[in-house]
């Protein structure tokens, strides 16, 4: 077994060198010296395996170049896929990764899918002094470990029972109106509502505003449907539309809390050989890209995750500095984004 350090002449310790973290973690000593300047051209695996021994060895040195820098952690809680090809999340990474470079913060990023996979993944805690978290679902041993963390925390979105930590979030309650005030704009005269679950208060509150609007309105009740679906992904909108009886004679619109769920229900209307939007409406929420590249472009709710990153990199770095007043929540406003899946008398 390799000794942490080593006894000199007088007694005292010699503290590690990058040749000691470098036998130790088996990575090239010009890697590890790459890693402790913070190159970004080394991968978060070999970061993380570096950077713990680096820290547990007691390493002399500055983390990074940076004079104070910091390490954070990014994580997302069930991506959808994983977070490279999770547009959404892929957005606030981007946010956070330019926000933390420009302040001088290393930051480490890593999808999990439960409490068990965080604890398999050797996430070095030990190293990291902030914390920036997202994902639907949020498992529930998950956020009893968060609401315990003595570091700081920011939530991307808003979850039950960690309304104490600070957060960055979309308006969803505000997109949701925007939904349905543009759904009246087209007179259609029934709705059907695709979303995912409503124990989510991400859904919860995109049906809220929806439903406010629809009340100021005076829009009726009885001619909302709602399919709400286990999750909210592209299959759970076609298998919405295998349970979803039409109407003759209605002028219909779907309404979808996300896109992929808006996509799932196009495919599968133009399975049907539906024509959207002549005979069925439909609106998303999100504003990803795939949106601008479907057959008709989707109308939709759009979001901005850059945003979102970039905010919650800088409380974080706020609350890190000992600025308590940073802790709190952010919204960020939702927009309309024009597609070509309405269509109605203005």
């Amino acid at each position: 077994m390799h000794d942490l350090h080593k006894i000199d002449e007088l007694g005292g310790l010699f503290l590690p060198t990058l040749r000691e973290i470098s036998e130790i973690t088996g990575v090239a000593i010009s890697t590890v010296s790459r890693v402790l300047n913070n190159d970004s051209r080394i991968s978060e695996a070999t970061k993380k395996k570096v950077l713990r021994v680096a820290k547990k060895l007691g390493y002399p040195g500055e983390i990074s170049s940076g004079r104070g820098s910091k390490v954070v952690m990014f994580f997302v809680s069930n991506p959808h896929k994983s977070i490279e090809s999770d547009e959404f999340f892929s957005g606030v990474q981007r946010g956070i990764l330019r926000g933390a470079g420009s302040s001088d913060i290393h930051c480490l990023v890593q999808s999990i899918r439960s409490k068990k996979s965080f604890d398999e993944s050797l996430i070095p805690l030990d190293l990291v002094e902030g914390l920036i978290v997202g994902g639907i679902p949020m498992p529930d041993d998950l956020k009893t470990f968060l609401s315990a963390m003595k570091i700081p925390v920011v939530l991307i979105g808003k979850y039950s029972g960690l309304e104490n930590l600070a957060s960055v979030n979309n308006d969803n309650v505000r997109g949701g109106y925007l939904a349905a005030n543009e759904i009246i704009k087209y007179n259609y005269s029934t709705v059907t509502v695709i979303t995912g679950p409503r124990n989510v208060s991400t859904f919860a509150d995109r049906l809220e505003g929806f439903f406010k609007c629809l009340s100021e309105n005076s829009f009726p009740t009885e001619r909302v449907k709602i399919i709400e679906c286990n999750s909210f992904e592209e299959r759970d909108g076609r298998m919405a539309i295998e349970r979803h009886l039409r109407t003759p004679g209605n002028r219909e619109v779907i309404f979808c809390t996300t896109d992929w769920l808006a996509k799932g229900v196009i495919e599968a209307l133009q399975d049907r050989k539906v024509s959207i939007p002549s005979e069925i409406g439909v609106i998303g929420f999100g504003g990803l890209d795939f949106c601008k590249m479907t057959s008709p472009k989707i109308t939709t709710v759009a979001l901005n995750p850059y945003l979102l990153g970039r905010i919650a990199v800088t409380m974080l770095q706020e609350l890190m500095e000992g600025n308590a007043e940073s802790k709190g929540v952010v919204f960020a406003e939702p927009f309309l984004m024009e597609g070509e899946t309405l269509r109605g008398e203005k």
